[in-house]
């Protein structure tokens, strides 16, 4: 079975603003000046498949720029949603894509604005994933990471009977899916031995698609309806996004089926949600503070700074993130930081 990778490039900008925005989403910007996220996020499967078995679902707004930023990807790979309708539509139309060519291959889902600082191992959990889907076919795969603190803005899989192992990894049973918990909650689910719940999965092509025509069937019809009148100038794709309801895989069909396994690993993992998590994977000074750019700090601890034109100065200021955008600032404290999708949200509101 053929391995294909499906990259979700979505995505509107909104957890890492003012830095990030609708039209130059987190995946789209470099962290540390060595390539944007989703270069690296195709850089790191390249070991396993040729680009032409890799495709990138992005939204229309943004595909120039992906294909500027992967120019080895043909451009037949690069699909693009005319509207967000989360990820269960997204990888619906990535399967349907794929089956055409290969029913019966295996994909690999992964987002593009993630953080791994260990590729060789990735691949490796890749690789025995692949291997477990050839043993089990009839499996859905996720990949779970082994948690290091009790976060509060991931959700948590819990797993259960053994499956399947290798000298390296082992796949087991989901017993079940957690929303994100309070802190409380979450220390007593790292007690237990749940994981983060990573968005990434590994499945055969026909095995998604049957699941889709069991969990969410009105999905399924207009797929198999989108999948046989597909043309050039799109208008079966328009049709399927402005009709389908938005709706999480996870929601829709992992959280539902029977048939889930999980994968533990660890390979340095950060899925850079906020400006808090991005301080907590940046190099830091001897007092804890994340810098980029230009900044002096006086007497400060533990911040996480931005600057991308101004001089940023802060004097006896702990905790906090201060991020300067194109024609925005963002201050708040650092536990704060994942409020910004909701102060955006009040923000369009209010324009509206």
């Amino acid at each position: 079975m053929a391995l294909h990778v499906v990259i979700m490039a979505g995505g509107k900008g909104k957890r890492l603003w003012p830095l990030s925005r609708e039209d130059r989403p987190k995946q789209l910007l470099s962290l540390n000046g060595k390539g944007s996220l989703l270069r690296k996020t195709v850089d790191r499967v390249l070991p396993l498949v040729a680009p032409a078995q890799i495709c990138v679902v992005t939204n229309s707004d943004i595909a120039d720029q992906v294909m500027n930023e992967l120019p080895e990807i043909p451009e037949e790979n690069i699909f693009t949603e005319p509207i967000a309708r989360n990820t269960a539509p997204c990888i619906g139309y990535a399967a349907v894509m794929i089956a055409q060519q290969d029913p019966q291959g295996t994909m690999a889902v992964l987002p593009s604005d993630h953080v791994i600082t260990d590729p060789g191992r990735f691949c490796d959990a890749l690789r025995f994933g692949v291997t477990s889907i050839e043993q089990y076919p009839d499996l859905l795969i996720t990949l779970g990471i082994v948690p290091n603190y009790p976060e509060t803005g991931y959700g948590y899989i819990a797993p259960s009977d053994h499956i399947y192992a290798n000298d390296s990894f082992v796949l087991y049973k989901v017993e079940a899916f957690y929303e994100k918990p309070d802190r409380r909650r979450a220390a007593a689910y790292i007690k237990k031995g749940y994981l983060w719940n990573s968005g990434m999965f590994l499945w055969r092509v026909d095995t998604i698609l049957k699941a889709f025509e069991e969990y969410l069937s009105d999905i399924y019809k207009r797929l198999m309806d989108m999948g046989a009148r597909i043309d050039k100038e799109g208008r079966a794709l328009y049709e399927f996004y402005r009709d389908v309801e938005a709706i999480s895989i996870d929601y829709g069909i992992m959280e539902k089926a029977l048939n889930v396994g999980v994968i533990p690993v660890e390979f340095g993992w950060n899925d850079v949600g906020s400006w808090d998590a991005l301080g907590r994977i940046s190099s830091t000074d001897g007092k804890g503070n994340a810098v980029q750019g230009h900044a002096v700090l006086e007497d400060s601890w533990n911040n996480v700074i931005w600057a991308t034109g101004k001089r940023i100065v802060l004097i006896g200021v702990n905790n906090m993130v201060v991020v300067e955008g194109q024609d925005a600032i963002l201050v708040c404290p650092r536990g704060r930081s994942q409020d910004v999708s909701k102060l955006l949200r009040k923000m369009k509101e209010n324009q509206d």
